[in-house]
C-alpha cells in the first residue's frame, strides 16, 4: 500500500485555505458583533476559531512530521540495503 508524502504545494494550498477560513469567520464575528450580538457571544466566537485553529496546527503538523519520518526510514532501508550490496561486492572480489 503507497501512502501519499505531503507535499509542499498541499500544504501551501492547506493552509491558504485555512487562513480564508479564518479570515472569513472573523469578518462574520465583526458583522455579528457590529448587529448587537454581544460581547459573550464574541468571546465564544473567538474561543472557537482559537480551538479550531489550533486543532488545524496540530493536525498539520502531524502530517509533515509523518511525512519527514516516511522519508528518513526509506532514506534509512535504502542505505542499509546498498551496504549489504557493497559487503556482497567485496566479500566476492577478496
Amino acid at each position: 500500500m503507497s501512502r501519499a508524502r505531503l507535499s509542499p504545494k498541499f500544504a501551501l494550498r492547506l493552509g491558504a485555505g485555512i487562513a480564508v477560513f479564518f479570515l472569513l469567520l472573523a469578518a462574520a464575528l465583526g458583522v455579528g458583533f457590529q448587529a448587537g450580538a454581544g460581547l459573550a457571544w464574541a468571546r465564544s466566537a473567538m474561543l472557537a476559531m482559537g480551538a479550531a485553529s489550533l486543532l488545524a496546527g496540530i493536525v498539520i503538523a502531524w502530517f509533515i512530521a509523518r511525512s519527514f519520518h516516511r522519508s528518513r526510514h526509506n532514506a534509512l532501508k535504502t542505505a542499509e540495503r546498498l551496504d549489504r550490496v557493497l559487503q556482497n561486492v567485496n566479500a566476492r572480489d577478496s
